[in-house]
């Protein structure tokens, strides 16, 4: 009886100190103040500069959008794409960035495109082929541009788009199991060796709203796990309580004969 009684209270134990593990991957708890919905939100798309080691791709219209160009002179059909999406990037040819903050574009050379953002690039490329086609306009994009989660499923790196939230990250990172906090989510950002780092929770609408969740290129978003000190002791030291069980059993066993 004196056993049993020791196994109970270990057991009440390790389940309370688990008990806040069980809430921690729920997030976005929304309070009656928190119910603002609006019909019309405006969104404002933000453009990064471009440097060095991005890759980039582009594509050539003509005659006011009619047709589009392979720079190496092959007309071929206007593909079809949605919103950001990048479905044709493995297709497509692209074109890094180098070190001097030139990059070696197809027909008019190299060009120093480091600090230019895509719309000023488009602009620059237009004219330049413009020497080559008429009615020329360009719409070119950086490629490779990332960010990356690490957490209780592993490291993944996801493609950035523009105005890309936390929420669409976790989103396609699969959201949070119940190895995740989803109160302590820490953005790194910058050069490593002196990073900004903002701590997000996520757990309310409320605390969410005193975070910003709004991501950059090559963001590293880091996923605290849960910890479970009860269990996790019971694990790393399964072959002491082992050692116990077997005395026990073995003291039992003398006694009853």
């Amino acid at each position: 009886m004196k056993y049993f009684k020791f196994i109970i209270i270990a057991l009440l134990a390790i389940a309370f100190s688990s008990c806040k593990s069980y809430k921690s991957n729920i997030i976005l708890n929304a309070e009656q103040s928190d119910v603002n919905w609006k019909d019309t939100i405006s969104k404002v798309i933000v453009q990064y500069p471009i440097k060095v080691g991005d890759r980039i791709q582009f594509s050539i219209f003509t005659n006011l959008g009619e047709s589009i160009i392979d720079p190496a002179g092959n007309l071929v059909a206007a593909p079809v794409t949605y919103g950001d999406e990048n479905s044709n990037n493995i297709a497509k040819p692209s074109y890094e960035v180098l070190e001097d903050g030139s990059c070696f574009f197809p027909v008019v050379g190299k060009l120093v495109v480091n600090g230019l953002r895509t719309s000023q690039l488009d602009s620059v490329l237009s004219s330049k082929f413009e020497s080559y086609y008429n009615g020329v306009f360009v719409i070119s994009k950086v490629i490779n541009k990332k960010v990356i989660v690490i957490g209780g499923k592993g490291g993944q790196i996801i493609p950035f788009t523009s105005n890309m939230n936390l929420i669409e990250v976790l989103a396609i990172y699969g959201g949070l199991d119940d190895k995740s906090k989803g109160y302590n989510i820490r953005i790194i950002r910058g050069d490593l060796k002196s990073p900004e780092v903002t701590v997000v929770n996520l757990s309310t609408i409320k605390d969410m709203k005193r975070t910003v969740v709004s991501l950059k290129p090559d963001d590293i978003i880091y996923i605290e796990p849960v910890r479970r000190p009860g269990s996790e002791s019971i694990r790393d030291n399964l072959y002491f309580f082992n050692i116990i069980q077997v005395i026990i059993t073995t003291t039992i066993l003398f006694r009853t004969l």
